[in-house]
C-alpha cells in the first residue's frame, strides 16, 4: 500500500506476505484499486486486482484457490482479459511460496521494464541514421530550469 502497513486488510496469508515483500522493496502499490475492463461479451466491468504497481504499470494477482477448478477457468478468463487489454499482470499461485517467489516477482518486474524500453528504443525516431538522444546540437541551459 503506498505509504501503508497495515497487513489486517488482506483478504488472504498470500496477499500480506506479497505487499510486505513489496513495502519492504520500497516498492508502491494499490491493493484494490478499480480497473474498467471491456469483457469479451461487450459489456463494460469493473475488476478489482489485488495489486497495481503504478511505478511499473503492472498488477500482481495471487491466485489464492488455484487448482479448483471453477477458480482455473476465472484464471484462464483473467489472463486472457488482461492481455485483451494491453495490461501486464503478474500472476502468483499458493505453491510458489515453496520456491524464490520474491526473486520471481523482481525477474518479472525486470522483464515488463526492459520490454517497455525494448518497444520504445524500436520508435521510428530512433532508426534514423545517426540519430543521438536530443539530437546533435543540443547544449545544456545556460540557467537551471524552474
Amino acid at each position: 500500500m503506498i505509504g501503508g502497513s497495515e497487513y489486517s486488510k488482506f483478504k488472504s496469508e498470500g496477499e500480506r506476505r506479497i505487499a510486505y515483500f513489496l513495502d519492504n522493496n520500497s516498492i508502491k502499490y494499490r491493493y484494490e484499486p478499480g480497473v474498467l475492463i471491456n469483457s469479451y461479451y461487450g459489456k463494460q466491468r469493473i475488476w478489482y486486482p489485488d495489486f497495481h504497481l503504478p511505478e511499473f504499470k503492472t498488477y500482481i494477482e495471487y491466485f489464492g484457490l488455484a487448482g479448483n477448478p471453477e477458480y482455473d477457468k476465472g484464471i484462464k478468463t483473467k489472463e486472457a482479459m488482461y492481455s485483451k487489454a494491453g495490461l501486464d499482470m503478474i500472476p502468483v499461485y499458493p505453491w510458489m511460496f515453496e520456491e524464490n517467489w520474491q526473486g520471481y516477482i523482481m525477474k518479472e518486474l525486470k522483464n515488463v521494464t526492459v520490454q517497455r524500453y525494448r518497444n520504445l528504443m524500436h520508435k521510428p525516431y530512433w532508426s534514423k541514421s545517426g540519430s543521438r538522444p536530443y539530437g546533435n546540437s543540443f547544449r545544456s541551459p545556460r540557467r537551471p530550469f524552474y
